[in-house]
């Protein structure tokens, strides 16, 4: 029997940064379940080395077996007595999944995707646009929505290559919302994988906080200070304190909208890719219907019209008060 690879692609903002982690900090508990999380293009405990090499167009003429990366995993899984290998990078999402097609005549190849509703992916992704220095966005998302093409969320576009590699059957597909998923998100993943009981893992570590979605304020102050934000030595842990604090103090930090869709934002978007959730959940999932109805859209906070559009010098002096009280310096 072939031995079965499992190839996590994402999407980008369904936990994948606490899965990852999960899976990389606990390799006695991988083991005992027979699944091999791979040492081979591990960087911050994801597989973005073996996604890099696939993006890197210095490499597009070489086959997959020989690209360094892609050659030491394919040797550390045939070595493996595991007969289960787990790949995950969000990334994979982007890359051009052709080049993996040796992959299917040695192994029985499953692609796990979870799928979220466009407004809150949107919302979760614009305020990770602001935090990570390699974006530093600057734009409201009110602009970032109208200006950008949003191609990632159109599921049916970036799920096709991959059918068309590996074919309908291997395309796991799952719905990431509570509802769906009752027994949390690491359960659900590793039901997945053929795990019927889940052995207790290992906390994440607090650098997963990386993530974590800053309350309106909080946002609003770093994406008016990205301009000037240009030492990116040090800026993943300022972040990560700012979110700490943020936190804290995340009922004192709701005057501006910034970060938030309107409702009717909301079921645009949802309108708006409601055609490639239902192809996708067809091809599937096996249902006739979208997951994630226009109806169903949740209404932002109370009182959204009456917030500020975006932060006046009272706001941005009040939030950098706190963090000043805080201890907190850029």
């Amino acid at each position: 029997m072939k031995k079965r690879l499992f190839l996590h692609i994402g999407s980008h903002k369904t936990a994948t940064t606490f899965l990852q982690n999960s899976f990389a900090n606990n390799p006695a508990v991988m083991t005992g379940l027979g699944i091999l999380y791979p040492q081979s293009g591990l960087i911050y405990q994801a597989h973005f080395k073996l996604s890099g090499e696939l993006r890197d167009r210095a490499l597009a003429e070489r086959p997959l077996d020989m690209l360094p990366e892609w050659a030491a995993l394919l040797a550390e899984f045939d070595a493996s007595r595991m007969s289960t290998v787990l790949i995950s990078s969000e990334d994979f999402s982007w890359a051009d999944p052709q080049r993996l097609s040796i992959l299917a005549e040695r192994y029985d190849v499953k692609i796990l995707y979870y799928l979220r509703s466009p407004d809150s992916y949107m919302e979760s992704y614009y305020n990770q646009l602001v935090k990570d220095f390699l974006t530093k966005e600057t734009r409201t998302i009110e602009t970032y929505v109208a200006e950008e093409a949003m191609a990632f969320l159109d599921v049916s576009k970036v799920l096709r290559p991959w059918a068309q590699v590996f074919g309908d059957a291997a395309i796991n597909l799952r719905v990431f919302d509570k509802a769906a998923m009752p027994g949390g998100i690491l359960r659900d993943f590793l039901s997945q994988l053929g795990v019927k009981t889940v052995p207790a893992f290992r906390a994440p570590s607090a650098s997963i906080l990386h993530k974590v979605s800053l309350p309106p304020d909080a946002l609003e102050y770093l994406r008016l200070s990205n301009p000037w934000l240009v030492r990116q030595v040090g800026h993943h842990d300022f972040v990560l304190r700012l979110i700490q604090i943020a936190q804290v103090h995340a009922d004192s930090l709701q005057e501006t909208r910034s970060g938030l869709l309107s409702l009717r934002a909301r079921q645009m978007l949802r309108a708006r890719f409601r055609h490639s959730q239902t192809i996708a959940a067809k091809a599937y999932l096996g249902v006739e219907r979208c997951p994630f109805p226009i109806s169903d859209a949740p209404p932002p906070p109370a009182d959204f019209d009456q917030r500020k559009p975006e932060a006046d010098a009272h706001v941005m002096g009040r939030v950098s008060a706190l963090l000043r009280n805080e201890g907190l310096q850029a």
